[in-house]
């Protein structure tokens, strides 16, 4: 039960987060919107870490995944950020959230055996993907361009997808070896550096409009309580359970980009969104 809790409440705050890096993302841009966002999750897990008395944990293997965990983050937000800046949200959410079917097959290949019903809501999820990215091409936003916005909207999903895959396998094993609030802190640092090295080479600084400040402050608050769940979870008995349910977080998004943006959203999309909520509910159910 903690394992799905820990996973709902990482969905609904991350699928909030994300919905409003629709806003940020446009406003600003997504590399200066997504430093803001990790430098609210320094300063939250640095205070957290002094007040709580937290014992760090300096092992080697532990520190060295949890850093990987904080740049794949890194990328993975980056690129998810870009994807909802360019729109629409009900197709680029939907695809970065098809991640647990890839997850699911790094743990075979590492000895994980699955049974037939973990196979085939890996099928499902991915169906769900290749629906969402079939039905691309029809929605208005690309009906009039030659198909390389389309193209590039889901190759962005994709690489943002992909980065998912990374930063779960390895956010999971580093919080079982040094625990959720270290790995969550050591990422978080490594994920500012590279932006603030990116922002460097884009001759950018990090000041944010005084306006969008209270915005991108909790849209950081958000996102580092989405990753608190979510490495929460990590070091449960089930830690597959969290990581399945937490990856629903785009049917918050959508939900959201329908009933405040009103954003179109057709039948198959929909039926796109149910295919990748049934498959990891199965996947919790099994896991």
């Amino acid at each position: 039960m903690n394992s799905v809790l820990f996973g709902l409440a990482s969905a609904a705050s991350l699928g909030l987060a994300d919905f409003m890096a629709r806003f940020s993302s446009r406003a600003i841009g997504a590399t200066l919107t997504y430093a803001g966002v990790l430098l609210i999750g320094v300063i939250a897990s640095t205070v957290w870490i002094a007040v709580s008395g937290e014992k760090l944990v300096w092992t080697p293997a532990g520190c060295a995944l949890a850093m990987v965990h904080g740049v794949s983050v890194a990328a993975m937000c980056l690129l998810l950020y870009a994807g909802l800046a360019r729109g629409p949200v009900a197709i680029v959410a939907p695809i970065v959230a098809a991640h647990p079917a890839f997850v699911l097959v790094v743990n075979v290949a590492s000895g994980l055996r699955p049974t037939a019903y973990q196979w085939v809501a890996m099928a499902v999820i991915i169906l769900g993907g290749i629906l969402i990215a079939r039905s691309a091409e029809k929605h208005p936003q690309f009906v009039a361009t030659d198909g390389s916005e389309l193209r590039k909207t889901i190759a962005i999903a994709l690489g943002a997808c992909l980065a998912y895959v990374v930063l779960v396998t390895t956010g999971q094993a580093a919080a079982q070896r040094i625990g959720e609030i270290q790995t969550l802190w050591l990422g978080r640092l490594c994920g500012f550096v590279l932006v603030g090295v990116l922002l460097a080479v884009q001759r950018r600084g990090i000041t944010i409009p005084r306006s969008w400040i209270p915005f991108v402050a909790a849209q950081g608050l958000l996102d580092t309580l989405g990753y608190m769940a979510f490495l929460g979870g990590s070091t449960t008995v089930s830690p597959h359970i969290t990581m399945v349910v937490a990856s629903t977080f785009s049917v918050f998004t959508v939900v959201l980009a329908k009933f405040v943006l009103k954003e179109p959203v057709s039948g198959q999309q929909w039926l796109a969104v149910a295919s990748i909520a049934v498959g990891t509910a199965v996947l919790s159910g099994s896991a």
